[in-house]
């Protein structure tokens, strides 16, 4: 069969691919090597409970937000109902050897006040922050709408510039103010020393301005993506291993060979696997020495261990951490720090003691009112990503390990928040090794390729022409680093202004 252009990957970086070229007439197919599209974002059930895996909460939902533009663009915003976190208490921060907390409400404006409440005597600083931030996302590609005329073809200056560690010490951030504004380094992976300043202000301003999941979470994303491919004519080829990209004779783009023997045709593809397994879907020659090497040599962000819990139904009551309003769970998140002194990503800290990330989906996260489901609770804490062949000369087996991990997590989330009581049970326990297998990852890293300065990630377009690249390792990670990464490939394929011209008509 013959096709203008195929993904290779239905995950949001790749849908969105297949979306926005159908809405500029491309004839497009998605190859897929997992049972069903996008399986890390869509969420499972377990014993009534849903549980969110790769969709926790976004920013940039709220109305006009650049997400909520996104979803315009993409025609499945009619498909989704937006459900906001809690307006004052979305993200919440403890220190529980010291006491302090601190949450996070939402809105430019309530931050800054609670901020400049708390921390007076960083006020000034606090405005320049916010003023840096905002000024640096303006100038992101295909993250603001840009004037007719205006270019939103991508730019690479502002990712090798400063880094989020730079830039707070600029403005003499330090202590618990410090940490608040480094914390959301866990959703993208990267260290505040490390982070490029403008990657790391493209995650949290979204954030900053919104918080929100949708009824029915993940998988409702993933339910209203295929049913919009369905209605543009997208053809979605789930358990299609792509083994190699074809080329003809010519060397140019001829189509893919899957694993089935299945044979699809095309002049152009956009691959959203991680960049080091497109080296093996091609013969060497077509790359340069130093671009391989280049791909090859990528680092990678930390995994992670995760454990899913279902609890008894809330009912409320107060927290064991001082003035921690937790009396409603549904719709909040805590992060939990280690001691003081111990840095807050420090991979090699014990589980007890390491950053623990705790996500309430709540039932209005899931289906609950349509399929009588209870929300689950998962917990992360990140880890050193996986290394094939370390299980084998362990102590304890795989199994032994995830279930011991599970029990320790359990234990230390009812410290933290007794209220949650006995009532709360560990249903099962992902590691770094379960990313490797569920994204197709050499190391099963929580986000794939890290974004740092001094590292150049590939961009969009390749030396092979119609082969373009999306993902989390071209743009950024999360929803919104996926669908970016897709109006960048797009744009490279039929042109910025024209991706520009069909952004506008969705304001």
């Amino acid at each position: 069969m013959k096709y203008d252009y195929l993904i290779i990957g239905a995950g949001i970086s790749g849908l969105s691919s297949a979306l926005l070229l159908a809405r500029f007439g491309f004839k497009v197919a998605v190859v897929e090597q997992a049972p069903r599209p996008a399986p890390l974002v869509e969420g499972f059930v377990r014993n009534n409970v849903y549980f969110e895996t790769g969709f926790h909460y976004a920013g940039g939902l709220e109305d006009g937000g650049v997400l909520d533009l996104n979803l315009h663009l993409l025609g499945i915003a009619e498909h989704l109902q937006k459900v906001p976190f809690d307006p004052l208490a979305y993200d919440t921060v403890v220190q529980p050897e010291s006491g302090f907390n601190f949450s996070f409400p939402q809105g430019y404006a309530a931050l800054g006040n609670a901020l400049r409440e708390r921390f007076p005597i960083h006020s000034q600083a606090l405005n320049e922050y916010f003023e840096r931030l905002q000024q640096v996302v303006r100038k992101l590609p295909y993250y603001h709408f840009q004037a007719q005329g205006e270019s939103s073809a991508p730019g690479l200056s502002l990712l090798h510039e400063q880094n989020l560690a730079q830039v707070l010490d600029e403005l003499a951030i330090g202590g618990e103010l410090r940490t608040l504004l480094q914390i959301h380094c866990l959703l993208h992976g990267s260290l505040p020393s490390e982070v490029p300043f403008a990657i790391h202000a493209g995650v949290v301003d979204g954030y900053y301005r919104s918080a929100h999941t949708f009824k029915g979470g993940g998988r409702a994303l993933v339910t209203a993506l295929v049913t919009v491919l369905k209605q543009c004519g997208v053809d979605l080829f789930c358990r299609h291993r792509v083994e190699e990209i074809e080329l003809s004779a010519a060397g140019v783009l001829a189509g893919v060979r899957c694993t089935n023997g299945v044979k699809l045709q095309a002049s152009g593809c956009i691959a959203t696997l991680h960049p080091q397994a497109l080296l093996k879907l091609l013969p060497a020659l077509v790359f340069r020495p130093v671009y391989r090497r280049r791909l090859a040599a990528l680092k990678e962000t930390a995994g992670a261990e995760i454990v899913f819990l279902s609890r008894e139904r809330q009912r409320g009551s107060t927290s064991g951490v001082d003035s921690l309003p937790t009396h409603n769970f549904q719709g909040r998140n805590f992060f939990f720090l280690p001691g003081s002194e111990k840095a807050m990503l420090d991979l090699d800290l014990p589980l007890s003691e390491r950053l623990l990330y705790l996500n309430f989906a709540g039932p209005a996260g899931s289906e609950a009112s349509d399929n009588n489901w209870e929300g689950g609770v998962t917990a992360i804490l990140p880890a050193p990503y996986y290394e094939p062949g370390s299980e084998v000369s362990a102590t304890f087996s795989y199994a032994e390990r995830k279930a011991q991990t599970g029990e320790l997590v359990r234990k230390r989330i009812i410290e933290l928040l007794p209220e949650l009581g006995p009532g709360l049970e560990v249903e099962c326990v992902a590691t770094a090794k379960t990313l490797q297998r569920i994204n197709a990852s050499a190391r099963g890293s929580l986000y794939g390729v890290k974004h740092m300065v001094g590292q150049f990630n590939p961009s969009a377009k390749t030396r092979l022409t119609g082969l373009f690249l999306a993902g989390q390792a071209t743009a950024a990670p999360g929803f919104l680093g996926a669908v970016t990464s897709a109006l960048m490939a797009v744009g490279g394929i039929v042109g910025h202004d024209r991706v520009e011209a069909l952004r506008r008509d969705v304001i």
